[in-house]
């Protein structure tokens, strides 16, 4: 009987809100694919926490902590072990070099595996929820501009590029260093 109630829920709660919400929902920035009883819910709950109703407040962080944290730590973790991999990786390349030049190219390999991972992570919003983003600018002002994701790839891309760049011009040997290099930017 609780999973039917459950499945109940679940089902009022995916229901489009009522006009008179929705449209109150649509002023606040709101596109209407994104309407639903429980995106009023959640609305309504954001906006008692705003006036310090402490019981909104303690909902709000009892959710956050049981769906948004685990995340979060799961991703930050993928992060490190992909930003290992990485400096792991260059820093090969470069055991041959000069002492004088070990501390600039530790730092620059730290640049680039930092900047390969998020590269990496942008790239992966960017297929899931595509290129352009919606924009409500007031009443009548709306339509799609570059995603946030698309424009911070884009200047990292080529920060990342400028890295990369460097480093190749601090290795040893050029002519291997060319086919390495250009092995990395396919790899990209």
């Amino acid at each position: 009987m609780q999973k039917e109630i459950k499945k109940q829920l679940d089902n009022i709660l995916n229901q489009p809100a009522p006009d008179k919400i929705k449209a109150q929902l649509q002023n606040l920035g709101l596109s209407e694919k994104d309407i639903n009883n429980q995106t009023a819910i959640a609305v309504a709950l954001y906006q008692q926490a705003l006036k310090g109703n402490v019981n909104a407040i303690n909902t709000i962080n009892k959710m956050a902590e049981t769906v948004e944290l685990p995340t979060v730590v799961s991703k930050r973790e993928n992060r490190e072990k992909y930003v290992k991999k990485e400096v792991k990786r260059l820093t090969k390349l470069f055991e041959t070099i000069p002492e004088e030049q070990k501390e600039v190219v530790k730092q620059l390999i730290q640049n680039a595996g930092f900047m390969s991972a998020t590269l990496d992570e942008l790239m992966n919003t960017i297929n899931e929820n595509g290129i352009k983003e919606e924009y409500k600018n007031g009443a009548n002002q709306f339509g799609y501009k570059d995603s946030v994701e698309v424009k911070t790839y884009n200047a990292m891309i080529k920060n990342y590029m400028a890295v990369i760049k460097q480093l190749n011009d601090l290795l040893p040997n050029q002519n291997n260093l060319k086919d390495e290099f250009d092995r990395f930017v396919e790899e990209i």
